[in-house]
C-alpha cells in the first residue's frame, strides 16, 4: 500500500469514525432498538444467552449474534449508557465502509473510485441510520460485505485460499446469525448472478475443495444455534414459527 492509498484510507476512516460513533446517544430509542436492548439486558441479568428473551418470554424470532455484542458492549459501559449499547452496530458500520473500500481497490485497482465509493457509501441514508442504531440490519450486511471480500481473495489469492474459503464461511456464518438469509438474498445472490452474466464464474472447478470447506463451515456456523433452539425448546420455537409465518402470509 503505497502513501496515497494509506492516506485515502485514513481519510475514509476518519469520515466514517465520525459519522457512525459521535453523539451516539443522541437520538431517541426505536422500538426495534428497546427489543434488542431488553434482550441484551435479560441475558445480562438473567443469563438467557441461548434461549434468549423478551420481558421473559422466549424471543427466537431473530438470531442472537448482534444481541450478543451489544450485551458484551453493555458489560463493558453500562446497561444504561446508551452510546454503548448502540457501539457494536456503529463499528459494523465503520467495518463495511472499510472492507467495501478494501474489495473496491481490489477489484478495480483506481484509489480515486475506491475512496468516492467509500465516501458515498459512508454518508449515504440507510448507511447512516442502520450504523446509529442498535439492531439487526448493519450486522447482517457487514459481515456479508466481509464474506464477499474473503470470497474475492479465495479466487485471486492462490497460496491463501483455504484460510480465505475458512473465513468466508465464518463470515457468511456470521451474517446468517444475525438477520437470517437476509444479506443472503440482498446482497450475495446479486452478485454472483451479475458476475455470472458478464464475466463468467472462472475459478470455480479449481477451487472445488476450498469452496466446499466454505460450505461446510459456513452451515454449521449458521444453523448451530437454529438446531439447539430446536432441541431445546422446540414446542416453543414452533409457536413463535407459526405466528412469523402467518404474519407474512
Amino acid at each position: 500500500m503505497n502513501q496515497k492509498t494509506k492516506y485515502a484510507a485514513y481519510l475514509l476512516f476518519g469520515v466514517a469514525f465520525i459519522v457512525f460513533v459521535a453523539h451516539l446517544q443522541v437520538l431517541l430509542i426505536n422500538i426495534m432498538e428497546a427489543r434488542n436492548f431488553i434482550t441484551a439486558r435479560e441475558m445480562i441479568v438473567d443469563g438467557n444467552w441461548l434461549l434468549t428473551t423478551i420481558n421473559g418470554e422466549p424471543r427466537y424470532q431473530k438470531p442472537p449474534l448482534p444481541t450478543w455484542l451489544t450485551a458484551f458492549s453493555a458489560l463493558i459501559f453500562g446497561l444504561k449508557n446508551i452510546a454503548a449499547l448502540r457501539l457494536p452496530a456503529a463499528i459494523m458500520g465503520l467495518f463495511t465502509v472499510m472492507i467495501s473500500y478494501a474489495l473496491a481497490l481490489n477489484y478495480t485497482r483506481n484509489k480515486s473510485y475506491a475512496l468516492w465509493s467509500g465516501l458515498i457509501l459512508s454518508t449515504s441514508f440507510y448507511m447512516v441510520f442502520a450504523g446509529r442504531n442498535g439492531q439487526w440490519d448493519i450486522f447482517t450486511h457487514a459481515f456479508m460485505m466481509g464474506g464477499i471480500y474473503c470470497l474475492y481473495q479465495l479466487f485471486e489469492q492462490p497460496k491463501s485460499r483455504w484460510s480465505c474459503a475458512l473465513l468466508t464461511g465464518l463470515f457468511f456464518g456470521a451474517s446468517f446469525m444475525s438477520k437470517g438469509p437476509v444479506s443472503l438474498y440482498a446482497l450475495f445472490l446479486p452478485l454472483v448472478l451479475g458476475k455470472a452474466i458478464v464475466t463468467g464464474l472462472r475459478g470455480v472447478r479449481s477451487n472445488i475443495g476450498p469452496l466446499l470447506l466454505l460450505l461446510i463451515v459456513g452451515l454449521i456456523s449458521a444453523l448451530w444455534w437454529h438446531g439447539y433452539i430446536n432441541l431445546v425448546d422446540p414446542e416453543n420455537l414452533k409457536a413463535i414459527t407459526q405466528k412469523e409465518t402467518s404474519n407474512w402470509t
